[in-house]
């Protein structure tokens, strides 16, 4: 077992996505990202999950 850096993850983020946006989008979401002390990718992601999940609602 290696002791060094970090714990190994059971679903490890191998995939990096890029995305185009206007300078107002990049400074709505910087600015969301800051008041709520997150990073812009933890924005994004926790939206993606909530959007899944208000899509499985809609189809039950």
């Amino acid at each position: 077992m290696n002791v060094n850096g970090r714990p190994q993850v059971d679903n490890p983020k191998k995939k990096v996505l890029g995305v185009r946006v206007t300078l107002d989008e990049h400074n709505q979401i910087t600015k969301y990202a800051e008041e709520h002390h997150k990073t812009i990718s933890q924005v994004v992601l926790e939206r993606l999950e909530f959007l899944h999940r208000d899509e499985e609602t809609d189809q039950a």
